[in-house]
């Protein structure tokens, strides 16, 4: 029997009707499981942490079936440490359940800013450097007359501190400043200078 005969005969019309089954069945079953993979889980309202303890973050974050995941940490002297800052993705935002919620918290501790400052280095580059890394200041001087305007030392609760030590952020130190054994001062060029920059340049002559 011919290929045409056969596929209009009874029995031809009974094997193509179980091969479009068996076909309709391989489709349904593949768009089931691609539905499955890739919207699996409800969608779920990320809740709002923010100055929450990590702790009660989590607690929240269980109850809708989110997890989280530190990821920074920044210092403010202000804030209390251990607490949510920031969060990914943002409050309110539609995710699955099971996703990671990434948090930033305020540290407990100040960081640690490393002095380089050295002997002999104009005292007003010091101070700069100071201020930069979060370093209160206190001047005093000496009258030195080979480093005037320069720093002879610079201490730390009463140890001198060397290039490339560290202290927390917000310590506070000692700058010894040499100074004209005259107790005048000459007055600094101020002219072009910011009036950040003009301070800075008075501070360190007294």
């Amino acid at each position: 029997m011919s290929l045409f005969k056969f596929a209009f005969s009874k029995e031809g019309r009974k094997h193509l009707l179980r091969i479009l089954l068996v076909n309709l069945g391989i489709i349904l079953m593949l768009w089931l499981f691609l539905r499955w993979y890739t919207d699996h889980g409800e969608q779920v309202a990320v809740p709002d942490l923010s100055g929450m303890s990590l702790a009660d973050a989590q607690a929240a974050l269980e109850d809708v079936d989110l997890e989280y995941l530190v990821v920074d940490s920044i210092y403010d002297e202000k804030a209390q440490g251990g607490t949510v800052v920031d969060q990914s993705p943002a409050p309110e935002s539609k995710v699955k359940e099971g996703r990671q919620v990434f948090l930033t918290i305020y540290r407990y501790a100040p960081p640690q800013e490393t002095i380089n400052i050295k002997e002999g280095e104009f005292a007003q580059v010091a101070i700069i450097k100071l201020k930069n890394k979060g370093i209160r200041y206190e001047i005093v001087q000496v009258p030195n007359g080979n480093m005037v305007g320069s720093v002879i030392s610079i201490t730390h609760k009463g140890k001198r501190l060397k290039p490339g030590q560290t202290i927390s952020r917000g310590e506070k130190v000692v700058l010894t400043v040499g100074i004209a054994a005259d107790s005048n001062v000459a007055l600094p060029n101020l002219v072009g200078l910011t009036y950040s920059q003009a301070i800075t340049l008075l501070d360190s002559l007294s």
